[in-house]
C-alpha cells in the first residue's frame, strides 16, 4: 500500500512540473535578460512610489506634500508590481529551460522588442514644453503664464521626444535582425537602456532623486 502512494505521489510531482522545452543559449540568455529587467525594473517602482502611497498628511514626499502625487504614485506602485510578478514567472520559467543548440530561439527577439519599447517610454516621458524662469506652464492650454503676460509654450523638448523613439527604434530593429548577434552584447545593450528608461521614468512620475 504504501509502495503504491509512493508511486501516485511521484506521478503527480512530475506532472506538476513539467520540463520545459529546450532553447538556444543565445535565447536563454535573452529570456534571463528580460526576466531579470522586469523584476528589478518592477521592484524599483514599488519602491519608488511607496512612500507617495503611504503617507499621511502633514508629511512630505519626493514630489511634495503628502496627496500631491498620490494618483501618480498609485499607478506607477500597480504597474510595478504587475511587471514584477510577470517577470519573476519569465524568470523562473527561463532558469528552469535547459540549453540545446537546437532548441528553440523565440526569445532572441526579447531584447530587441525590450529596447523599441524603452525608446516609446522616453519620448513619452520627456517633457515637450518648457516655460523660461518666472513664469508658469498652465497644464491643460499649454500656455506660459505669470501675473502680467500669457504666450503659448514653446516645445524645445519634441526633438528630444522624436530622437529617443528614432534611437530607441534603431536599436531595437538592430538586435532583431542580427541574427547573430552576441548573447551578451544583446544583454548589455538591453539592461543598460531598460535601466536607464526606468530610471527617467521615475524620476518623472513620482520625483525619484538620483
Amino acid at each position: 500500500m504504501l509502495c503504491e502512494d509512493a508511486v501516485d505521489m511521484a506521478g503527480t510531482i512530475s506532472t506538476r512540473f513539467p520540463q520545459l522545452p529546450p532553447e538556444t543559449l543565445q535565447a536563454k540568455a535573452s529570456q534571463l535578460t528580460i526576466g531579470g529587467c522586469l523584476l528589478l525594473g518592477g521592484a524599483a517602482a514599488a519602491v519608488a512610489s511607496w512612500d507617495m502611497v503611504d503617507c499621511v498628511a502633514g508629511e512630505y514626499t519626493s514630489s511634495g506634500p503628502c496627496g500631491i502625487g498620490i494618483v501618480a504614485g498609485g499607478g506607477v506602485l500597480f504597474v510595478g508590481l504587475i511587471t514584477l510578478v510577470a517577470g519573476a514567472i519569465v524568470l523562473v520559467r527561463g532558469l528552469r529551460r535547459p540549453v540545446d543548440p537546437a532548441g528553440g530561439d523565440g526569445w532572441r527577439l526579447g531584447p530587441g522588442f525590450l529596447v523599441i519599447v524603452c525608446g516609446f517610454v522616453m519620448a513619452l516621458m520627456i517633457p515637450r514644453y518648457a516655460c523660461p524662469p518666472g513664469l508658469t506652464l498652465s497644464p491643460i492650454f499649454r500656455f506660459c503664464t505669470s501675473v502680467d503676460r500669457s504666450f503659448p509654450a514653446p516645445s524645445p523638448g519634441l526633438p528630444w521626444k522624436i530622437g529617443a523613439f528614432g534611437v530607441g527604434l534603431a536599436l531595437g530593429l538592430l538586435l532583431l535582425l542580427w541574427r547573430s548577434v552576441p548573447w551578451w552584447l544583446a544583454t548589455v545593450v538591453a539592461v543598460v537602456v531598460f535601466a536607464g528608461t526606468v530610471g527617467f521614468a521615475l524620476h518623472r512620475s513620482v520625483g525619484l532623486q538620483f
